[in-house]
């Protein structure tokens, strides 16, 4: 029996029986090398690439509608993360031109409460930019849900019938010429 530093911790077999042997022992029921349902003969060539084909293009389509969906779902975020940010500087320019009030009626120098009526402004200006960007993302993620549904609509049965294996399929590369 080996230890486990010889083996690197991994447990080794100490008996491999041959297939004569396993046949003497009487396990004649086990499929011959080669047969059942572990042999690539059992299905044509042909046939097995298909079914690898069928199976990657399944995916590849429920990849696109994931993709799609996951893209919608972060334009919405998007568009609330920058709704949110408006509110904050909305927020933020009215305290600014508050407290340049304040220090008007406590006298600072015009210089200093207009300049802080600049920054308001500015903060202000900056917020037409971000509505558009809010708007614009959610347009996107409108966008991304009517490509979802419409790759689903106009593919969705072909998949169907792939998947199913009812309908004859051309050659691949029939289709890849196109």
């Amino acid at each position: 029996m080996s230890t486990e530093s010889e083996s690197g911790g991994a447990i080794e077999p100490t008996n491999v029986q041959s297939s004569a042997e396993v046949t003497a022992s009487g396990a004649s029921n086990l499929p011959a090398p080669g047969e059942g349902m572990d042999a690539a003969a059992d299905l044509p060539a042909e046939r097995s690439g298909r079914i690898v084909d069928v199976i990657a293009d399944a995916l590849t389509f429920m990849l696109v509608i994931a993709r799609l969906g996951i893209a919608a779902v972060a334009m919405r975020m998007l568009s609330q993360a920058v709704k949110g940010a408006y509110s904050y500087v909305e927020d933020c320019a009215q305290t600014v031109d508050g407290l340049a009030d304040v220090a008007a009626s406590l006298a600072v120098d015009d210089s200093v409460t207009s300049s802080h009526h600049d920054a308001a402004a500015t903060m202000r200006a900056s917020l037409a930019l971000a509505d558009a960007l809010a708007s614009e993302a959610a347009e996107m993620s409108t966008e991304f849900d009517n490509a979802a549904r419409d790759h689903e609509s106009d593919y969705g049965d072909v998949n169907e019938a792939m998947q199913s294996g009812t309908a004859a399929v051309a050659e691949r590369e029939w289709y890849s010429n196109r």
